[in-house]
């Protein structure tokens, strides 16, 4: 299975998932409360669109994978534009609060899988991630079969992935917003959420990824215009912010634009984060314990003891809460 063995997964030992068990789709969000008896101290939330288009566009190559650190608020931590959040064992990886030397989470990974059904007719259920274990590799190259960042979005010529706060790491043009640039400078404006040069977030983040390299344990060709893409023909466009006001400095909010780049509808398909706690830093994470609030779309974990085997205490409690996703009229997936 391209991506994360779901079995794996399961046995992990920090396994968490933004579906409940037997989910079949994506869920609304329940919205507007707070989850009673601790506080949750460090929180990425997620926004999740999805979309259809068919163009002939590169492929995801991880010659354009780039590491970054989101920094914005409270939290810090390294990230990089194959869709990985935190990086066990290094630091920072989900500290809170900023400089503290604290970490909660050891990686997290986001995930799409789908039914189909394969040129001999078998139904089929590819997977697609990119992490940094129990994940499957190109025959002979160690690359992972999964997302790989699509070159245009970032400055090649840098080590980062494009950041609102340094134009260094933008691209000269950006490959969905060609006309964003300055007439008289020649330069790139920041592709933001908000609009050409809008810097609403403190501290923002853009990258594009997909699942084109995946090409070799199925037979299945996800786009018929071209046999040479692989894995489910998704794109994912995502965009990190942070925010210092008070009321959002605890929180990194995800934002995953995905699109179905080939000819192939699906009728099945789920979306995912497989989160690996880590609370009380890299080498603490035997006595984690976790839940699942399916009202309020949130998984949590905390420390059993409250303290960290480094020495410092108390812990926080670190969760995802998944905010929002596309609906078909009245109905939420």
């Amino acid at each position: 299975m391209p991506g994360i063995n779901l079995t794996r997964v399961v046995n992990h030992r920090s396994t968490a998932s933004l579906l409940p068990p037997g989910a079949g789709g994506l869920r609304s969000p329940a919205g507007g409360k707070s989850i009673p008896g601790r506080a949750i101290r460090v929180l990425a939330c997620l926004f999740l669109t999805i979309g259809v288009s068919y163009s002939q566009e590169p492929y995801g190559d991880p010659a354009y994978k780039k590491q970054g650190i989101m920094d914005g608020n409270l939290v810090r931590t390294i990230f990089l534009n194959h869709g990985e959040v935190a990086l066990w064992p290094f630091q920072p990886s989900c500290e809170w609060p900023k400089g503290s030397g604290h970490s909660y989470i050891d990686a997290v990974a986001p995930w799409v899988a789908a039914e189909v059904f394969d040129i001999k007719g078998l139904t089929i259920h590819p997977l697609q991630a990119n992490y940094r274990e129990n994940v499957d590799l190109l025959a002979g190259t160690g690359v992972v079969a999964g997302w790989q960042p699509l070159p245009g979005y970032v400055n090649l010529d840098q080590d980062f992935p494009a950041m609102s706060n340094d134009p260094s790491t933008w691209p000269r043009r950006w490959p969905d917003q060609p006309e964003w640039y300055d007439q008289k400078t020649m330069a790139a404006h920041w592709n933001g959420y908000f609009g050409m040069g809008v810097k609403n977030a403190d501290l923002e983040t853009y990258f594009v990824m997909d699942d084109a390299n995946d090409r070799e344990e199925f037979a299945f060709y996800p786009d018929s215009t071209d046999l040479a893409r692989g894995g489910l023909g998704l794109r994912v466009a995502v965009r990190g912010f942070q925010w210092s006001h008070v009321l959002a400095e605890d929180v990194i909010f995800w934002h995953y634009d995905i699109k179905n780049v080939g000819t192939t509808d699906y009728e099945k398909a789920l979306f995912g984060m497989y989160i690996d706690f880590g609370i009380g830093g890299t080498r603490d994470g035997d006595d984690d314990r976790g839940f699942y609030d399916s009202n309020l779309d949130i998984t949590y974990a905390w420390d059993a003891d409250g303290s960290s085997i480094d020495g410092w205490a108390p812990t926080g409690v670190a969760g995802y809460a998944f905010l929002e996703s596309p609906g078909v009229g009245d109905t939420y997936i």
